[in-house]
């Protein structure tokens, strides 16, 4: 009789756009942790999803056969296949070993409404890992991100838009920023020491501090080293805006494969092209309307953590 697969002891389970991709892949890297393949596996989140992720659902569709070259250490590049099966998801976890703990990372369980409770079904004793950003700076941060994709589209065209009043339903990725009502819906299933909650400007400031209160959460060698020199899923943009509008409309969402010329040469190419973000910064007329969406929010939230989260109000 084959052994049964372990199920993820943790999550790491939001927010978006704060540094949670660079956290998983250095969480991977202690010899006591297992984590998925794949990153963003979604699986208890597949109830929301199946009911209103039509869009999501296409652009990373569940597919088995994708799976396969992740589950065999071979991942492409590209988004990741959701996994939405059970099946599927006992999958990422049957090369599990002995190490103590064993997660995956879905920051999208933050704000899907039935994600805590499908999580407690299956695995009441979770321990459950949130970072938490400023909302307005990550709101703007999603909006650097999107340049790639719709270059023409202002903040207040893409985000403000849909919080004024009288607007309809704000999108999904303003939803996300509602910290205190997403944290509650956790906090009211989980005891407070199965959850662990971290602040960007922290984890900026001194990712090892907060890497080794993680490791500690998690039950694990709390000093193993870990190196930090790569950042994963860094905000960049189009360092020439006009260009690169200009590249889409004559050569389409994709643009022409480059495959043709040496990788060496790609790779020069596409540093040269590309710019970070973080030297952007947003119009402090933009902020100050993020910031009244969000000040009960905030507010809301200080109290839960035991955190002055002033600075977020400024």
């Amino acid at each position: 009789m084959p052994p049964a697969v372990r199920l993820p002891n943790f999550f790491l389970a939001g927010v978006p756009r704060a540094g949670t991709t660079s956290l998983y892949f250095y969480l991977g890297q202690h010899p006591q942790i297992y984590v998925s393949p794949v990153k963003e596996p979604a699986f208890f989140g597949a109830a929301d999803l199946r009911r209103h992720g039509g869009e999501l659902l296409r652009y990373a569709a569940p597919d088995r056969a994708a799976l396969r070259p992740y589950l065999e250490g071979n991942a492409p590049s590209g988004p990741p296949p959701l996994v939405l099966d059970w099946e599927g998801y006992l999958d990422l976890f049957r090369a599990a070993g002995d190490e103590p703990a064993v997660g995956e990372g879905t920051v999208g369980y933050f704000s899907l409404p039935g994600a805590a409770r499908a999580i407690h079904a299956k695995v009441p004793d979770a321990r459950l890992i949130f970072v938490l950003r400023d909302p307005a700076e990550r709101l703007f941060s999603h909006h650097l991100a999107a340049l790639w994709h719709d270059p023409a589209r202002t903040f207040r065209q893409r985000f403000l838009d849909a919080i004024e009043p009288g607007a309809t339903a704000p999108p999904v990725l303003v939803e996300e920023g509602r910290f205190a009502t997403n944290l509650e819906r956790f906090l009211d299933l989980f005891p407070r020491d199965r959850i662990r909650i971290h602040l960007y400007e922290d984890y900026q400031a001194d990712p090892r501090a907060v890497l080794r209160d993680v490791f500690a959460f998690l039950g694990v060698d709390p000093d193993h080293p870990v190196d930090l020199s790569r950042r994963h899923n860094e905000t960049q943009t189009p360092r020439w805006p006009v260009l690169h509008r200009l590249r889409r409309r004559v050569l389409g969402e994709r643009g022409a494969s480059l495959q043709w010329i040496p990788e060496r040469a790609r790779r020069a190419m596409r540093r040269l092209y590309r710019r970070q973000g973080t030297g952007m910064t947003m119009d402090p007329e933009d902020r100050r309307l993020v910031i009244d969406f969000y000040r009960d929010e905030v507010r809301r939230t200080a109290e839960l953590i035991g955190r002055d989260l002033s600075a977020w109000l400024r």
